[in-house]
């Protein structure tokens, strides 16, 4: 977002910084210090859930849901990405970077590059929250601390490990954040061209960047009031061509989304290109939100929000949204937009729609850092930062061991309503609270010996959104590594979830027993009406899955679940 005037008006109030090489050098620093973390710690293959369905977009350059529906219903073009969707759970842009990653790059096992392209975003956004607290404050000490607390933050450590959108879009947010600044300190348009493009590259990424356009609106709002008065008025015309390089930048970044929207309207209409209307499940989730509800929401992300950054950190970063300074506004700004969303945005992966608010946060830790050490003597200086340190240290000491806490204390994955893999494969604790994704092969092998197991013509319910780990993971298996030809995987991935009747599936489930085996993926009532099922079925646990045999045919021996 532009000053609300012109440099002559309204000159940029001189501060502290650090010589561009040393903030480079040490940005860099930072960086490859992320990076080296990120790789030992990374997921090694498949991955679980979302995670897996991204996998199998980059692998292959489709969308999952336009690569499910049969050739007849589409006629794509021959030319690359003809498949590649624009929905709000789509992701243009990640989809065409990593899989021309895999096409460059076959050498390497695939599923760990995907991984490893999270990491290497993942990486150069802690590398530049490094360089903007450098370059705002002069302390690299400031800056280091900002960086490291973001680098071990549970969430941005979880998906810069894993198969997620996120961390390109924060390593987007951030880009365009620095040349933002840039064009502060320096008044050259081409920095808001480029801030623009990088905006636009992070909204063909993911639709969440949009959000920038309220938290731009509400850093006018917070500019325009702040201090010192009388407050300079706008100058319009100056504005006017700020915006107007802005959106050039932003038209330029965002043509890998405009261009796949427009070759997809050639094949479907558009209420199919876009799938439900983007915001429904925001609204609808707002609509229903009760005083009871939206309490116990903001306790969460309260917890969410000490897991991160631990209680000192986190009342740094607090208060540092406060400050008088540039950057501290528009890191409120943008953390009140991005945390706001998602404390009211109710869907089963809540947590990570906090990472933007996070990055934010963690800019703000920094300034606040700056300030309590300019206060501060050298030896109180030193005896702080290592109190910092020692707290950005025990984190990841603290993730791996609280699943192992919570276990002893008589809890397990629902303490966090996590899914069960199956008929429980999975330590779902440990894969959702501990970031740390070294030597975890558990989604390979959980499909690999499932399908290995499951008889000659099988069939499996494993309907796509409420048994999502279940569905990618073996869906991976047969459609990408070609592996059962003969087994028939039914996630009705056309089907919208909201409205799916299970009449559907106790219909496929009536029709095919007595042809071939059937298993359920779990025993979701809204998905498989098991209690129609039972009355006329045994449903008992069969190679991690639950086998449906006619009553009185089942084995000897066998469990029939109540």
């Amino acid at each position: 977002m532009p000053r609300w005037s012109s440099r002559a008006t309204n000159p940029v109030r001189a501060r502290r910084s650090l010589p561009a090489g040393p903030t480079w050098q040490g940005a860099l620093a930072a960086g490859l210090l992320a990076l080296a973390f990120y790789a030992y710690t990374l997921q090694p293959s498949l991955a679980w859930g979302d995670g897996t369905r991204l996998q199998r977009e980059a692998v292959t350059g489709q969308s999952f849901i336009l690569a499910e529906m049969v050739p007849l219903a589409i006629a794509p073009d021959p030319l690359p990405f003809n498949r590649l969707g624009v929905a709000a759970w789509d992701h243009p842009l990640y989809v065409m970077v990593t899989h021309t990653l895999v096409r460059l790059l076959p050498a390497l096992d695939r599923l760990w590059l995907v991984n490893f392209f999270s990491a290497l975003c993942g990486a150069g956004a802690v590398g530049l929250v490094y360089a903007l607290v450098a370059e705002e404050t002069g302390r690299p000490a400031a800056a280091a601390i900002a960086a490291a607390s973001l680098a071990v933050a549970h969430t941005f450590w979880f998906h810069a490990v894993t198969p997620e959108v996120y961390t390109l879009w924060a390593l987007l947010l951030l880009l365009a954040l620095a040349a933002w600044q840039r064009f502060e300190a320096t008044g050259r348009a081409g920095w808001l061209v480029a801030a623009g493009l990088a905006w636009g590259l992070g909204a063909a990424n993911h639709l969440l960047a949009l959000l920038a356009v309220s938290a731009l609106g509400l850093y006018a709002a917070l500019t325009y009031l702040a201090p010192p008065a009388p407050r300079a008025q706008p100058d319009g015309r100056a504005l006017a061509r700020q915006l107007g390089f802005v959106s050039v930048g932003f038209g330029l970044g965002f043509l890998p989304y405009v261009i796949q929207f427009v070759r997809l309207l050639r094949l479907l209409p558009l209420s199919q290109v876009l799938g439900p209307v983007v915001g429904t499940t925001f609204l609808a989730n707002l609509l229903a939100l009760t005083p009871a509800k939206f309490v116990a929401s903001l306790a969460v992300g309260a917890v969410l929000h000490l897991a991160q950054f631990g209680p000192l950190g986190l009342a740094l970063g607090w208060l540092g949204l406060g400050l008088r300074r540039r950057l501290a506004r528009k890191a409120l700004a943008g953390y009140s937009v991005y945390g706001l969303f998602a404390l009211l945005y109710h869907v089963s992966d809540q947590f990570a729609f906090y990472l933007t608010a996070y990055v934010f946060l963690a800019l703000a830790l920094g300034l606040m850092t700056d300030a309590c050490l300019a206060r501060l003597t050298a030896s109180g200086r030193a005896a702080a930062l290592a109190v910092l340190a020692a707290g950005i240290v025990a984190l990841p000491w603290l993730y791996a061991a609280a699943p192992s806490w919570a276990r002893a204390a008589g809890y397990g994955d629902e303490l966090l309503a996590i899914p069960q893999i199956g008929t429980g494969v999975r330590d779902g604790l440990t894969y959702y609270v501990n970031p740390n994704k070294r030597g975890d092969y558990g989604a390979w092998a959980f499909g690999q010996a499932t399908l290995a197991a499951l008889p000659p013509n099988a069939l499996v319910l494993a309907e796509w959104y409420t048994d999502t780990d279940e569905y990618f993971v073996l869906r991976y298996f047969t459609a990408v590594e070609a592996l059962r030809p003969d087994l028939t995987l039914e996630g009705w991935p056309t089907e919208d979830p909201f409205l799916f009747d299970n009449a559907l599936a106790v219909a496929r489930v009536r029709a095919a027993t007595a042809a071939r085996p059937v298993y359920l993926a779990s025993l979701a009532e809204r998905y498989y009406g098991v209690a129609a099922l039972q009355a006329d079925y045994c449903l008992t646990p069969e190679h991690s899955l639950y086998r449906v045999y006619p009553r009185g045919l089942e084995p000897a021996g066998a469990r029939c679940l109540p």
